[in-house]
């Protein structure tokens, strides 16, 4: 069995912005939770092969180290409260390391968020500060025998959170006038006023002597 986990541009971002509201110098975790999509029938499909989407960051409550990190169980049991609620299930997780170094730990290993066989573990190097794309992370797979890293080319895939063809992109309009305000409000008024006012009362211009 091979797995995919297609994760949102926007989603990575968002895994990153998290990532640098944490104190320096500590390990940071997340989880990606989403859908695994049925891609049966579609050209190029291999039998065994289970595909799943991020839709979800989720954040536990951990205890942050600089050299790990602990998820204690009542964070994990939070961070896992509306899997079943949404229909969801957990794809992945990320966490960083303070260099470059994304392999993974034994403490990596025996601490990862599962054990089954398809899980994927993302390791960020220098806690996300740079950036990077998950091309220059760590990712590792478990399979029966253990954790593997692999390339991540070949089980994660980065998608466009936008695809905009406009051949010119588009401005908003600038109102040259407030048409919504009080005084826009009171100057119509006055204009109808006026407008309805019998000749009679019409002011005669004023003559000189």
């Amino acid at each position: 069995m091979t797995v995919e986990a297609r994760i949102p541009e926007a989603l990575w971002k968002a895994v990153l912005d998290l990532f640098a509201q944490h104190p320096p110098g500590v390990e940071r975790v997340a989880y990606l939770d989403g859908y695994r999509i049925d891609e049966t029938g579609y050209p190029g499909t291999s039998p065994g092969h289970t595909v799943y989407v991020a839709v979800t960051v989720v954040v536990p409550d951990a205890i942050l180290r600089p050299g790990n990190y602990v998820v204690p169980a009542e964070a994990v049991s939070a961070a896992g409260h509306h899997l079943r609620a949404e229909r969801m299930t957990r794809i992945a997780q990320i966490h960083s390391h303070g260099d470059d170094w994304v392999e993974h730990s034994r403490t990596d290993d025996d601490r990862a968020y599962s054990q089954r066989p398809g899980a994927i573990s993302i390791v960020v190097p220098f806690h996300g500060a740079t950036r990077p794309d998950v091309t220059d992370c760590g990712v590792h797979v478990r399979t029966e025998t253990g954790w593997r890293r692999v390339h991540p080319a070949n089980f994660i895939k980065i998608i466009p959170s936008v695809l905009d063809h406009r051949s010119t992109p588009w401005m908003p309009t600038q109102d040259p006038a407030p048409t919504g305000g009080i005084f826009s409000r009171s100057r119509a008024w006055m204009g109808t006023v006026l407008s309805r006012r019998p000749r009679s009362e019409s002011p005669s211009p004023s003559t000189r002597p």
